[in-house]
């Protein structure tokens, strides 16, 4: 039998191609999903349109009069970075730098009378080296106001003036062009397919991967077919034609707590922690520097939930970098007694409060005593045992638990423990259950839950966490040091 190799070398041109115009349909099809949302202003999307310069790929107008006008460019390679050789690199004499068609763009559009927010999206990343770039405000995804505020003689001040001589113009112009320009950098595949899922649950469409190559079909036919202007009617459309539409609009909360999402516009609600936190990239973000900040984040969530009921919102799409803590609280503010769903898409797959449950084991329990006080702790370990790092940190900080409650899969913890959305449902209900059955036997004043899983599992065990007794929530510090106290939850 012949077994069939995938081909040696790097892929043809025809592949680049391809794979580049798939990930601008892509792009796309999410801003489609903006457009079909009726919680914003976006009124219209266009694709490759004339008349507006190189920013032609994706065109949102807006009716606010702030249209987004949007540069796509995509590499095989996502190392590949935006440096200034990228920037400034012109095929032959009489073609353009990147840099050139933006400015030129932006001069096109302001003479015009318009306000540009002008976006280069793509898979690469950003030259941390570059003096000027790395200035990149991570909040706004604009270089100004830091390139306004150069030290002159600096060598990020050096490359400004470089910025300049290569677009022929004032260095004023081009401060004046970085005011409309957004770098968004870095976004994969795979996360730009997480954001269209959410996004197309958030309209209240099927969001499966099939759903998904569905709609970035649509884009693409739209674009071979000299489709250009693309109204709500034209998407509503094709979503009812290719039979996506499975339930109502909902809103989406995004939580920006260990790192920022670079399309916070999405969202119905969204939160921004990431200054509150030690750290300086997501994975060392574990609690904010000043402990009180705990409870304003709390309080921020009590507003989030607040504004999208007085929306009407009963179905919320949660996204957002957090941690277990934090996907707990959220869950639990938002309920299932209180008739809300919860959503969460996690590498491809919605998981839905609402998902058709899938049986699983019964979990292994062992309990601990503590002799130490009248409360629970809890232990939960889907993904690793904690038992000795969850014993040693109650008995090291004096907390008045009785006993130890740890709860791991039949199979014992591992990272592929809840397969999908049914089994997360399941085991939400049989986590819960668990610790209402050691309540009912041995009552305690109040649960101190310390959690290991995925994150779509602790918001919908948040979300199903009632009948229990008041709860602490703790945030892992990392491996050996600890854990803090960050959320308590009224059950």
């Amino acid at each position: 039998m012949t077994v069939l190799r995938p081909a040696a070398g790097p892929n043809s041109r025809s592949g680049v191609r391809r794979s580049g115009d798939r990930y601008q349909d892509l792009i796309g099809w999410s801003a489609a999903m903006r457009v079909m949302h009726p919680s914003n202003e976006i009124q219209q999307l266009e694709i490759e349109v004339n008349g507006v310069g190189n920013v032609d790929d994706v065109i949102l107008r807006s009716a606010n009069g702030r249209h987004h006008y949007t540069q796509v460019k995509w590499t095989t390679n996502p190392t590949n970075m935006i440096d200034y050789a990228y920037l400034t690199k012109q095929d032959t004499k009489k073609s353009k730098s990147l840099l050139q068609k933006f400015f030129n763009s932006w001069k096109k559009l302001t003479t015009a009378g318009d306000s540009p927010v002008m976006e280069l999206v793509t898979n690469r990343v950003l030259d941390p080296g570059d003096p000027l770039l790395r200035l990149l405000d991570g909040r706004t995804d604009l270089l100004n106001p830091a390139a306004r505020l150069l030290t002159p003689g600096s060598a990020a001040d050096a490359r400004l003036n470089e910025w300049a001589e290569h677009l022929s113009c004032t260095r004023e112009e081009v401060l004046d062009m970085l005011d409309s320009l957004h770098f968004k950098p870095g976004l994969s595949v795979g996360s730009e397919r997480d954001r269209a899922q959410s996004l197309m649950l958030a309209n209240g469409l099927l969001s499966d991967a099939d759903a998904l190559d569905r709609g970035i079909g649509i884009v693409a036919d739209w674009v071979l077919g000299g489709r250009r202007e693309i109204t709500l009617d034209d998407i509503t459309m094709e979503v009812e034609r290719m039979r996506l539409r499975s339930d109502d609009p909902r809103a989406v909360l995004l939580i920006q707590a260990i790192d920022r999402d670079p399309n916070p516009s999405d969202a119905t609600v969204a939160l921004d922690w990431v200054d509150l936190y030690e750290g300086e990239s997501p994975p060392t973000r574990r609690q904010p520097r000043d402990p009180a900040d705990w409870a304003a984040m709390s309080n921020d969530i009590d507003d989030a939930v607040a504004r999208l009921r007085s929306q009407g919102f009963q179905d919320v799409v949660v996204r957002g970098a957090m941690r277990q803590a934090t996907f707990f609280t959220v869950g639990a503010r938002l309920a299932q007694v209180t008739g809300t769903n919860v959503s969460h898409v996690r590498f491809g797959m919605p998981w839905a409060s609402n998902a058709p449950r899938i049986a699983v084991p019964d979990l292994q329990r062992s309990l601990v005593p503590i002799d130490a006080g009248n409360h629970l702790a809890v232990a939960i370990g889907m993904t690793n045992d904690p038992t000795s790092a969850v014993t040693a940190f109650v008995e090291a900080t004096n907390l008045p638990i009785q006993s130890l409650l740890v709860l791991m899969p039949a199979e014992g913890p591992n990272d592929q423990s809840v397969a999908g959305p049914g089994q997360a449902v399941a085991y939400a209900q049989s986590l819960r259950n668990a610790v209402r059955a050691q309540l009912e036997s041995t009552p305690a004043e109040r649960v101190h839950l310390f959690l290991a899983g995925p994150g779509g599992l602790a918001l919908l065990l948040g979300h199903r966490w009632n009948r229990v007794a008041p709860t602490t929530v703790y945030e892992d510090l990392g491996s050996g040091h600890g854990y803090t106290a960050a959320f308590s939850v009224d059950a």
